[in-house]
């Protein structure tokens, strides 16, 4: 093929990119409309809701200026790698960029700098202040992986490290931290991956280390689909039992599942283990795949939605971005009919923000 053909037929492959793209979010429409009570509106949306680079969204934390906020994995944005970016949105289905946690120039001194890679985070708020967890390589080191913290004052920042980690490990059994809150105000954290257990320690109440006793929670099962390996634990309490979902395997062969007990330290009953006829909360579909990494968040109408990555087979060019998804309940466990791929028209209720401009 000679030089004026191939620079032909890539001029029709850049286009046919940018023209899919450009339909992806022209059909990803979103439009507000007024509830019952007037200060809520009622955002329908399509899938991805964040039409960019988002894996491994943090837990939802909605503010006291209204706008929830999300933390993920470092991404590049228009040229420039984000440590850490900080997404905002108002309705849960419109999503903007305002920050970062780290950057080049402030990067913790006992992260790796010739691997510079900072993923899997954590928000939380406590006592007034912010924080955020995330995983990290630590130094040069070619084993050893770690859980660090950054705190701030501002929910956008700037944030300082604590200088070291809260706790290391061999590869990828010291990733993917979560924070979850007890009723009786006790905090853990819950963490792991690498083909091992995922793990459960109290978190000290300044938050910057781990105290007690470290317990094994969740263990892989590779008799089972998405169970050779799993990772990214998140916990919920609803009635008298503690939710532990959690994503498993590599690949497209990757899905969020979940788990519950009694207790924060288990023993935990899998959702196979109660009916091995259950499928997955979310799993690969015709449109949808490698789906997990997932959160729980509560709009204004007490409906709860699930929040979590997945790569889109029409927009091949891109990474896993940000979804979202009903999740209902029956028999008191999590279901979901995710990944949708086509309009949700009942989507989450938020609150009314100020000078609201319904979108036609």
């Amino acid at each position: 093929m000679n030089r004026n053909k191939l620079l032909l037929v890539g001029i029709v492959i850049t286009i046919t990119f940018v023209t899919v793209g450009i339909l992806l979010i022209l059909t990803n429409k979103k439009v507000q409309t007024g509830g019952e009570d007037g200060n809520l509106v009622t955002t329908s949306y399509t899938n991805p809701v964040y039409y960019h680079d988002a894996a491994d969204p943090s837990s939802v934390l909605k503010d006291e200026d209204g706008y929830y906020y999300i933390v993920t994995t470092q991404s590049n944005y228009t040229g420039t790698v984000k440590r850490l970016p900080i997404i905002r949105s108002l309705d849960l289905v419109n999503w903007e960029l305002v920050g970062e946690v780290f950057s080049n120039t402030n990067l913790p001194d006992w992260t790796s700098k010739t691997n510079i890679h900072l993923w899997a985070p954590d928000l939380v708020k406590h006592e007034g202040k912010y924080y955020v967890y995330y995983s990290a390589n630590v130094n040069d080191s070619e084993i050893e992986m770690a859980i660090g913290v950054a705190v701030a004052d501002s929910i956008t920042g700037p944030y300082v490290d604590k200088g070291e980690p809260i706790v290391t490990g061999p590869r990828f059994t010291t990733i993917d931290p979560y924070i979850f809150k007890d009723d009786d105000g006790k905090r853990y954290m819950y963490w792991g991956s690498g083909h091992e257990p995922l793990k459960v320690q109290e978190l000290s109440n300044d938050g910057m280390s781990l105290v007690g006793e470290r317990k094994q929670v969740l263990r892989p099962d590779p008799r089972r689909d998405y169970e050779t390996l799993i990772e990214a634990p998140w916990v919920m309490k609803r009635g008298e039992y503690y939710y532990l979902f959690y994503s498993g395997n590599h690949g497209k062969n990757y899905a969020a599942m979940v788990a519950r007990s009694t207790s924060p330290f288990g023993p935990f009953e899998k959702y196979w283990e109660k009916d091995a006829s259950k499928r997955p909360i979310i799993e690969i579909n015709e449109r949808y795949y490698e789906p997990g990494h997932n959160s729980v968040v509560t709009d204004e109408a007490g409906q709860d939605w699930i929040v979590y990555h997945a790569y889109d087979n029409n927009a091949p060019y891109m990474n896993r971005m940000m979804m979202i998804d009903k999740l209902e309940w029956i028999d008191n466990w999590p279901v979901s009919n995710g990944p949708t791929f086509t309009l949700v028209e009942d989507g989450p209720v938020t609150k009314k923000p100020m000078n609201l401009e319904k979108e036609e």
